[in-house]
């Protein structure tokens, strides 16, 4: 087994996440690359709650699921098997304390998924 630390464990899931992107290609690709450089930003700005339900909202789900899938522990990447309403209702349920240190964690994935998306997606040129 590789011992990796939790950044690798980011990296590894942040490339993964990129590549379900691209498989898919086409408009996804640029409206998931816009949707992560503003993300961290959103975050600071809203707070992670409020930024999981703006992207909760929108039609295409897959940033909600993999911010929410990573935060939440469950694997996104293989196919979790709760609705993304139902896994926010799971954060709802979460301590403060705990919702700070899941913030933490989200904005350290997404400078992950924005190396990436910069790296591998095109961009809107």
């Amino acid at each position: 087994m590789i011992n990796r630390n939790l950044d690798h464990e980011r990296a590894s899931y942040a490339y993964k996440c990129i590549e379900d992107i691209k498989k898919i290609g086409g408009k996804t690709e640029k409206e998931y690359r816009s949707a992560v450089r503003s993300s961290g930003a959103l975050v600071q700005k809203s707070g992670l709650m409020q930024t999981l339900a703006f992207y909760l909202s929108k039609k295409d789900k897959e940033h909600y699921k993999q911010l929410a899938g990573h935060i939440l522990h469950w694997d996104y990447v293989y196919g979790g098997t709760e609705s993304p309403l139902d896994s926010y209702h799971k954060l709802l349920e979460i301590l403060d304390e705990d919702i700070i240190h899941k913030t933490q964690e989200a904005k350290a994935l997404i400078l992950w998924l924005k190396k990436f998306a910069d790296a591998m997606l095109k961009d809107d040129e």
